[in-house]
């Protein structure tokens, strides 16, 4: 006879004969759906994204009580009516029951939690359409939203109002204003064109993790214009308080600062006002506006006329320092970062810096760092900007920057490259900067589902330029049909030089892209290009990616073509030097170059006398190689006593990186790894990342020869990608090292990017290419099922 059931037997059974198993289940699964319906019918009812997260709370919430009810009541006929207690035997007949009867009413209840628990996580944690990325101190910040403007006269004060006032309160105290650049790509995706309600305004601020709002309108009347601003509670919608001001139309800078010190008060700020209440110094109000044009194009990234605007800012007020930052960060978006124009208007800008706002002053600190190649003080100021102003997306894609740009100093991973990005992206949909590094970074990782995703994304905004075509191009050839492609690679012959420039970047030295590439290089070479063109197209584009390809022959010719042209001698001379000193030169024609070298001068400039060394150190002579170090020195101390300190602080950094690649040529490799950290982020230039490259391959080499293995992965790994230089030893000793360290997948992946690049190698690199090749079939064996 069997036993007594046991105690949680009689539970379970308890719970089976009061149907709570049965109300879990139908509770749990109608919860699901009626939490993913409102991912339908929000948006389509107008309804507060909040929404959503409150009927979640309240359908946890009630599942307790609904399994509680079960157990207390049951319906009957005659109506709800309490449970009454079982009566013996009922429960000892159920736990009889076979499991096919009993299991069935509790899986199904342990199904209804789940779709329970997974439904309230997705509705919980889906949140608002803004990238959850909030002001630091929420308590202090202010939203500035674009004013209604009626009147044509005062169409561009409709986001120039938000902008002046933004920058008068920024800083001001502990107040902190949300970036009006997220602010308006977030108010176009939300409210397109219209004008919203007030109420959903505040909302948006409040979504952007603002305590305050501020919103209002300009008005032209009678001749008079009148400012109404209103300040809300946007974690509530309350109104709290509100100004006025009017005067005259030529008047309307004096009444913002008016404006902007009556909302101080407001906010509880006045005592922290200061010289604040103008943080655009201008007194002209016809270059404020046309400052304000500018940046409006700029949000836009239409950089010619933000450009001509912003010079036209200029021109009417030479002191205007907030016309010249943004200048430079235009000339730097149409040109490219360090270009001569961005440069010598950030100059203009820091003369005048002390009278930018914070926010603006530290922006235009970290572009004079980044144009000088000081990657660890522009990293530095990045982070504190990306921690002050974390709602900021040109914050953030500065850091991204700092690591695309000077990666090969930081040693940071490529991967970690797309963050800032993407945050940037997530803050400002339509910013075309994170999207074309994105491509470029999704592309060189070979996520080119990634890369096609970015690419359309970027075609929305622009599809007619230069970088739109050169995009365009470069996907058609990844992932176009047949016909495509062929079109793509025909239209390089109707393209001008600056475009083929643009395809080159675009193609971001992909090995897999290595054909296409060199069709792109050599085009820019072609005749109807001048001259100068075509010279820096044989001496830089076509000899490094033949180097780059394993082709040194084709390299050599590459040279050869250029010094027919005549016109950089002295920098022909250095490549010649450069391609010896890694393996890639002739006796002859090197003896050459050194003789074009003393000749020109080359020799007295940092990167010459680098060149120099170099190939002593490859030759064998290491004692002229390390008079070449000291040499690099006598040329820092000059520069140095000249005044010139950051030209100077690099010749010091190339000198002693000159010591640490002779330190690894003697055997001294831990005297090679302490010289060479120190180094690498003395001597970083946006110019310098070819020595950069040598110097962290050697370190790399260093630290794999001292058996620290996981060290040498990182520094290797963080170095540029696209090295011409050096990037096939790079992946082939990182594939060694995956291998040795039985990381099987990262390996393989190391030793295909070998092959890959040097498929069409020249035969003195095939051997090279061979080690690589009988890696990758040693590891893709271990992946085969033995057989017999």
């Amino acid at each position: 006879m069997a036993g007594e059931p046991k105690r949680y037997q009689q539970f379970f059974a308890e719970l089976k004969r009061r149907h709570v198993f049965k109300v879990a289940a139908v509770y749990g699964a109608v919860a699901f759906v009626v939490m993913q319906a409102g991912d339908f019918l929000i948006p389509a009812l107008q309804l507060p994204e909040t929404f959503a997260s409150g009927i979640a709370l309240l359908l946890l919430l009630g599942f307790p009580i609904a399994l509680v009810l079960a157990w207390a009541y049951e319906m009957t006929p005659e109506g709800v009516q309490r449970t009454d207690p079982a009566t013996s035997g009922q429960l000892a007949e159920i736990v009889a029951q076979p499991r096919a009867s009993r299991w069935p009413a509790g899986m199904a209840a342990l199904a209804g939690v789940l779709l329970l628990l997974g439904g309230g996580w997705w509705a919980l944690g889906r949140g608002t359409s803004i990238d959850p990325f909030t002001v630091e101190d929420s308590e202090s910040a202010v939203a500035v939203l674009p004013f209604r403007a009626t009147g044509e006269e005062l169409a561009v004060w409709r986001e120039g109002l938000m902008d002046l006032l933004a920058a008068n309160l920024d800083g001001v105290g502990n107040l902190r204003a949300v970036d009006t650049r997220a602010m308006m790509s977030h108010w176009r995706n939300r409210f397109g064109e219209d004008d919203p309600s007030a109420e959903a305004a505040v909302a948006l601020a409040g979504d952007l993790g603002a305590r305050w709002a501020v919103h209002g309108q300009a008005v032209a009347l009678g001749g008079q214009v009148r400012l109404d601003a209103r300040v809300y509670d946007a974690e509530n919608g309350d109104q709290v308080a509100s100004t006025t001001v009017a005067g005259p139309p030529d008047s309307i800078l004096g009444l913002t600062e008016g404006m902007t010190l009556s909302l101080l008060r407001e906010l509880g700020s006045g005592r922290d006002v200061g010289d604040h209440g103008r943080a655009f110094t201008s007194r002209s109000l016809d270059a404020v506006r046309a400052y304000l044009q500018g940046v409006q194009a700029t949000r836009r990234s239409d950089w010619e006329p933000a450009i001509e605007s912003l010079k036209r800012a200029l021109e009417l007020d030479s002191t205007f320092a907030m016309a010249a930052a943004r200048l430079s960060e235009a000339y730097g978006w149409r040109y490219f970062a360090g270009h001569p124009l961005a440069v010598e208007a950030g100059q203009h800008a820091m003369r005048f810096a002390d009278r930018l706002p914070p926010r603006d002053r530290d922006m235009l600190a970290l572009d004079i760092r980044f144009d000088q190649g000081r990657a660890v003080e522009a990293l530095d100021l990045a982070q504190r900007l990306t921690s002050r102003y974390p709602t900021d997306p040109e914050a953030w894609y500065k850091l991204g920057e700092v690591h695309f740009h000077l990666g090969y100093v930081l040693g940071t991973p490529l991967r970690e490259w797309r963050e800032p990005f993407d945050r940037a992206l997530a803050l400002d949909s339509a910013f075309l900067g994170p999207m074309m590094h994105l491509m470029d970074v999704t592309q060189r990782l070979g996520e080119f589902d990634d890369f096609a995703r970015y690419a359309e994304l970027y075609f929305q905004y622009d599809s007619t330029s230069r970088e739109a075509r050169s995009r365009r191009r470069v996907l058609d050839i990844i992932r176009g049909t047949p016909e495509d492609s062929l079109a793509a690679l025909a239209s390089l012959a109707d393209a001008d030089y600056e475009e083929l420039r643009q395809t080159a970047l675009a193609s971001f030295v992909e090995p897999a892209l290595a054909p296409t590439f060199s069709r792109v290089v050599y085009e820019m070479t072609a005749p109807r290009h001048p001259v100068r063109q075509r010279e820096t197209g044989w001496r830089f584009w076509v000899n490094l990616t033949e180097i780059w390809r394993g082709r040194p022959a084709a390299a050599d010719a590459a040279l050869d073509s250029a010094a027919a042209l005549g016109i950089n001698p002295g920098s022909t001379a250095r490549y010649r030097l450069a391609n010896h000193a890694h393996g890639f030169g002739k006796p002859a024609k090197t003896a050459e170059a050194i003789a074009v070298g003393y000749e020109t001068g080359l020799f007295n400039s940092p990167l010459g006398r680098w060149a120099l060394g170099s190939y002593y150190l490859y030759e064998g002579q290491l004692p002229t190689a390390r008079a070449s170090a000291d040499t690099l020195q006598l040329i820092a101390d000059s520069l140095s006593a000249a005044g010139d300190s950051i030209p100077a602080i690099r010749a010091r950094g190339l000198a002693d990186g000159l010591r640490g690649l002779l330190a690894a040529r003697r055997g001294r490799f831990e005297e090679a790894v302490s010289i060479l950290r120190r180094a690498i982020p003395r001597s970083s230039d946006l110019g310098q990342w070819l020595t950069g490259n040598d110097m962290r391959f050697t370190l790399g080499v260093a630290l794999a020869e001292l058996g620290r293995d996981a060290e040498a992965i990182d520094v290797l790994d963080g170095g540029l990608k696209g090295a011409a230089y050096v990037d096939a030893p790079t992946f082939l000793l990182l594939g060694q090292l995956h291998e040795r360290r039985g990381e099987r997948e990262p390996a393989i992946r190391a030793y295909s990017r070998v092959v890959e690049l040097w498929r069409d190698c020249e035969p003195e690199l095939v051997e090279q290419r061979q080690i690589a090749e009988r890696g990758l079939d040693r590891l893709l064996a271990e992946g085969r099922p033995r057989t017999g």
